[in-house]
């Protein structure tokens, strides 16, 4: 009796070892097609390129804020901004209303570079109300909700003697988001302006606000978190439906084979145990 239930447990162990090798094989081949799974669905491709560090930070924080999954790399050129596939048009217009990348604006150095042929005196003046644009509309472009902005500043004609024939003029215009009230600011920009531009007056400041449209549906905040939702920011939160779908169906997969063998050890081994009793 002793001898049969010895060789009953023997055996008994070596159907568990078979069968947990059976299931480790098997579980493997399902978490590799999984993975194979996962990786295929979360290819990203490159949004920009040639960015600086404070650029990629800002995009990438903005991305990421917005529920999409994005991250960085650097190369020899710069940083570079990527996202997943799926996501790439919202990632685009994520960026767009908030006014990323910002415009790349001209320096003294790029006016004046060093080692230039003296020019002429209206020459001079021309570079002089270029860079002062361009430092108006960095100026602008800081403000919350700026998404574009451009400023141009008459040149003032001149007669014979070197007196300014008209007063001088400045437009403005810019394009924010409609999430910020810019109406508000209006009295500010002009201050910006008139302090900036010298001679210049109010009345001779013309300033074009205009809100951009939304070319994807507007997400919308939370109440209780905060947290932004919508369909600009539900999708792209961990891994994608079809990679989620296919580890569950793995798990649940590996659950059911192992619930089916199980119940086929439980069946034979009392089988095999009795036979061996009646045996001996």
């Amino acid at each position: 009796m002793t001898c049969g239930r010895r060789i009953v447990d023997v055996l008994a162990r070596s159907a568990r070892r078979t069968l947990s090798v059976a299931l480790s094989r098997w579980r493997g081949r399902w978490l590799l097609g999984s993975l194979l799974v996962i990786s295929l669905a979360g290819c990203k491709v490159d949004l920009h390129r040639s960015l600086s560090e404070t650029e990629a930070n800002q995009m990438l924080a903005l991305l990421l804020v917005s529920g999409l999954q994005a991250d960085k790399r650097a190369d020899t050129a710069g940083m570079t901004v990527r996202i997943e596939r799926s996501d790439f048009v919202r990632g685009v217009e994520v960026l767009r209303q908030h006014g990323l990348p910002r415009q790349k604006r001209a320096s003294v150095e790029d006016v004046f570079p060093p080692g230039q042929l003296v020019s002429s005196p209206v020459q001079e003046q021309a570079k002089l109300i270029y860079l002062k644009e361009q430092r108006l509309e960095r100026m602008l472009a800081s403000l919350d909700g700026v998404m574009v902005a451009e400023v141009s500043i008459a040149q003032v004609p001149t007669d014979s003697a070197g007196r300014t024939t008209l007063p001088p003029g400045v437009a403005v215009f810019v394009k924010y988001s409609p999430e910020i009230n810019m109406t508000q600011r209006m009295t500010d920009i002009r201050s910006l302006v008139h302090d900036s531009v010298p001679g210049v007056s109010p009345e001779r400041i013309s300033i074009v606000l205009q809100p951009a449209d939304y070319r994807l549906p507007r997400a919308s905040i939370d109440a209780s978190t905060g947290a932004p939702t919508g369909p600009l920011t539900d999708r792209g939160r961990g891994l994608p439906t079809v990679a989620w779908g296919m580890v569950v169906a793995a798990c649940l997969g590996g659950a059911a084979a192992a619930a089916v063998a199980w119940r086929r050890r439980a069946s034979w081994v009392p089988r095999l145990r009795a036979r061996v009793s009646k045996a001996s």
